[in-house]
């Protein structure tokens, strides 16, 4: 199955007032496939990098890791029906300078200091223009390579920066650079300015199905950056699909940064020792195959009053599971 952004933007529909998801951009079979041929084909256990941090040599990555990266981020970005991206290796070298400096200093952070171990000018620019992260392959191996800038841990990350940044409307191209334990991917110049023709609404979870292990306590809600939004008069909801309330926790929106974006806390779908030890029981409360509607109103859209409605429907991801129900 080829799939294309004119395939995703065929499924949206457009209204004046309010826009209704209740079709799903792709069906669970399709969905499905996608998760296999993209995200779990992208699955790594650990980083071969040939480096020295001590030695401020930066070092490059063996086998395949480039394009198993540009094919976990795009998994992300074709569930919402947005443009692919492009790993380009100009960007690989500059994220792997700002890595390989981060790693030297056991710090991650996007304003390095001029004395700081292996300290360059253009390790500090890819800094400033690239998302940062450890990477704990033995502890969390589910989140440590991309999936954690998607998963967006802690309260630090309360306006989902990284995410942002992989779902971004504009981004094209990114560079990935990666030691045994740290990881940065370098987006900043890799952005078109040119004129896009957006989806309707990137959200996450997605609009459709979703494995449920790839569901997380902060969820979000973006429009894209070529319409002047206004968010400050607007209400969150979610319900089962037999009308149950789900209680959410809207998070302080972060204003000015790629595309518009509304972050909350399904508080409703885990127990406040999951949030905090990032745990996910959602297949053990009947969320499985199960519509979870998402309401978003009163968005003032370039001076319109929209309402978006659309539904995450959880799915198993374990492979037996998968053989069963297909």
């Amino acid at each position: 199955m080829k799939l294309t952004t004119s395939l995703f933007l065929s499924f949206l529909g457009f209204a004046s007032t309010a826009v209704c998801q209740d079709e799903t951009l792709l069906s669970k079979t399709e969905t499905l496939e996608l998760y296999y041929k993209l995200y779990l084909y992208s699955n790594i256990d650990s980083v071969q990098w040939k480096g020295d941090s001590e030695q401020c040599i930066c070092g490059d990555l063996i086998g395949d890791i480039y394009e198993k990266a540009e094919k976990r981020i795009n998994f992300f970005r074709l569930m919402n029906g947005l443009e692919e991206v492009r790993i380009k290796p100009h960007l690989n070298s500059k994220a792997q300078k700002a890595i390989c400096l981060l790693k030297a200093n056991n710090l991650l952070t996007h304003y390095p200091d001029t004395n700081m171990h292996c300290f360059s000018e253009d390790a500090l620019r890819a800094c400033t223009k690239s998302c940062l992260g450890h990477s704990d392959y033995k502890n969390f191996p589910e989140t440590a390579f991309i999936t954690e800038f998607i998963h967006e841990y802690g309260d630090k990350n309360y306006f989902a920066g990284h995410r942002r940044w992989l779902l971004y409307s504009r981004l094209r191209e990114f560079g990935f650079g990666a030691t045994d334990n740290t990881m940065a991917l370098h987006t900043a110049d890799g952005v078109t300015r040119e004129k896009i023709n957006p989806v309707e609404f990137i959200a996450y979870p997605w609009n459709g199905y979703v494995p449920y292990n790839l569901i997380y306590p902060k969820w979000s809600f973006s429009l894209a950056d070529n319409k002047k939004v206004d968010f400050s008069k607007a209400v969150v909801s979610m319900q089962t699909e037999e009308g149950k309330e789900i209680q959410v926790e809207i998070l302080p929106e972060f204003k000015n940064f790629l595309d518009p974006t509304l972050v909350w806390v399904a508080k409703g779908l885990f127990s406040e020792q999951e949030i905090k030890y990032s745990l996910n029981n959602i297949y053990k409360r009947n969320y499985l195959n199960r519509k979870i509607w998402v309401e978003v109103k009163g968005v003032l859209v370039d001076g319109e009053l929209k309402d978006y409605k659309y539904s995450v429907i959880p799915v198993s991801s374990k492979i037996p599971d998968l053989i069963a129900e297909n």
